[in-house]
Formats: C-alpha cells, sequence, structure tokens
C-alpha cells in the first residue's frame, strides 16, 4: 500500500515548508483545484493558497494547477491563482504527469503533488514518481464519485477526514479570493 501513502500529510497548505522543499530538490508543484486550493465546483482560491502560491515564487518553485477537472474551470481556477495548467489530468494516469515534466523540462524528483484525495492525487503522483502531499480537504461538498473514493479512503487505508470548513481557525467560506 505503499503507493497510497503521501510523503507529507497537512491540513493546510501553509503548513508546507517550500523553502525546506526547494533545498531538497523541488522544483515545480503540481497542484489540484476541487477540495484543495478552492472549494468543490468553483474557481475562487482560498487565502492559504494565495499565500504557498506566493512563498513558492519567493523560493523559485513553479506552481501549475493540476486537476481531473474539466478545461473550462481549470483555466479560470488558473487565472484566478496566477498559475499555469493542466486540465483533465486523469489522475491517478501518469500521460499528463509526463507531459508536464516534458514541458517544464524536469525530472519526476523535482516535482511535488499536493491534493486532498488518496486514490487520485496520491496514487498518481506516486506512480509517477513525485514527491506527494496529501492536504485535509476544504469542505463535504463534493462530486459524488469522490464521495465513494472517501469511503475507499476511510475502509481500505484508515484515513480520518477533518474538513477544513468544519475546524475552527483552519478555514472559513470568508477568506476566499474573489
Amino acid at each position: 500500500m505503499s503507493l497510497l501513502k503521501p510523503d507529507l500529510n497537512v491540513e493546510r497548505l501553509t503548513d508546507i515548508d517550500i523553502n525546506e522543499w526547494y533545498h531538497k530538490g523541488i522544483r515545480c508543484i503540481l497542484i489540484d483545484l476541487d477540495n484543495t486550493i478552492s472549494p468543490w465546483g468553483k474557481t475562487n482560491i482560498t487565502e492559504d493558497a494565495t499565500v504557498m502560491i506566493a512563498n513558492a515564487r519567493k523560493a523559485g518553485v513553479t506552481v501549475v494547477l493540476f486537476s481531473n477537472a474539466r478545461e473550462v474551470r481549470v483555466r479560470e481556477g488558473a487565472w484566478n491563482a496566477g498559475v499555469s495548467y493542466y486540465a483533465a489530468a486523469r489522475k491517478p494516469f501518469t500521460y499528463k504527469y509526463k507531459r508536464a515534466f516534458a514541458d517544464l523540462s524536469l525530472a519526476c524528483t523535482e516535482v511535488m503533488t499536493i491534493g486532498d484525495q488518496i486514490f487520485t492525487d496520491v496514487l498518481g503522483g506516486n506512480i509517477a514518481g513525485c514527491t506527494t502531499v496529501l492536504i485535509s480537504p476544504l469542505s463535504e461538498r463534493e462530486f459524488s464519485g469522490t464521495k465513494l473514493l472517501r469511503f475507499l479512503e476511510k475502509f481500505l487505508v484508515g484515513r480520518k477526514l477533518v474538513y477544513r470548513d468544519r475546524k475552527d481557525g483552519l478555514w472559513n467560506r470568508n477568506t476566499l479570493r474573489e
């Protein structure tokens, strides 16, 4: 089950020490959209994501939105975040990961993936050879297929979810960048 285990598990994006990871060789972050930097089905970016992206830029780390969502939403989310993007990534399959590595002229070991799902973000990143970070999802509101995967995460991996919109002090709907 090591392919289902992230290298790092955090509650907030700002819990990731970007400078430390830069010194370990990370030059790019492929980050998920839904329930990672934006509530599911939305394109507005959380303040936490805005801070993390700014910290990454300061450290010399490129941030790229990497989502299974459709092009129109991912493009808008990327524009709101001020980053480039890959839409319809089909995670956990590795085709788009390999394309991103080639486009960015990076080795897989120079790339970190961040997302809220084990069976898409973590599994895909691990298969592709990236450093993987699992983050607590923003909200319980999500795609019906994701709800099935959440059940499997709990049943097969023993993941206990802490939604950031349910935990005081971590995130609330008023901290979104419109």
